[in-house]
Parts: C-alpha cells; sequence; structure tokens
C-alpha cells in the first residue's frame, strides 16, 4: 500500500467520522464534509444567502453550529 493511498483511506474515514458525529461547531470544510458539498459550495451559498445559518466573528473566520445544520437540512428536504 502506498502513502497516497493511506492518506486517501484516511481522509475518506475523517469524512465518514465528521457525518456520523459531527462537532458542536463546524469550519466550513467540516459542514460541507457532513452536507456531501464542496468547501467552494458553502462559500456560494454564503454569498448567495442561501445555507445554513452562520457566524462569521471577523472576515477570515466561519462557523456552523450543528443544529443550524441539521435544522436547515430538515427544512430543506424535499
Amino acid at each position: 500500500m502506498t502513502i497516497d493511498q493511506i492518506a486517501s483511506q484516511i481522509d475518506s474515514l475523517r469524512a465518514d467520522l465528521i457525518r456520523s458525529n459531527p462537532p458542536l461547531i463546524m469550519t466550513s470544510a467540516e459542514a460541507a464534509e457532513f452536507l456531501g458539498v464542496s468547501d467552494e459550495t458553502m462559500l456560494r451559498w454564503r454569498k448567495d444567502g442561501f445555507g445554513p445559518s452562520y457566524s462569521q466573528p471577523n472576515c477570515r473566520i466561519v462557523r456552523y453550529l450543528r443544529d443550524d445544520v441539521v435544522a436547515w437540512l430538515e427544512e430543506n428536504r424535499c
């Protein structure tokens, strides 16, 4: 097994862990993994006023509360 294969497996396990047990406060990347979208999609949603509620204490930090992400999912399911 190569290092790249091991790194890929670790990334996959990390994504599965975040989806099954997300932290109470998530970064944009963690929220994206939880929702199954890219971090770029999260950025576009923020700019378009779409997506889950978030906090932005300064221009470089964005955080999502797990409860807000789950509530947004429930409100927007088909």
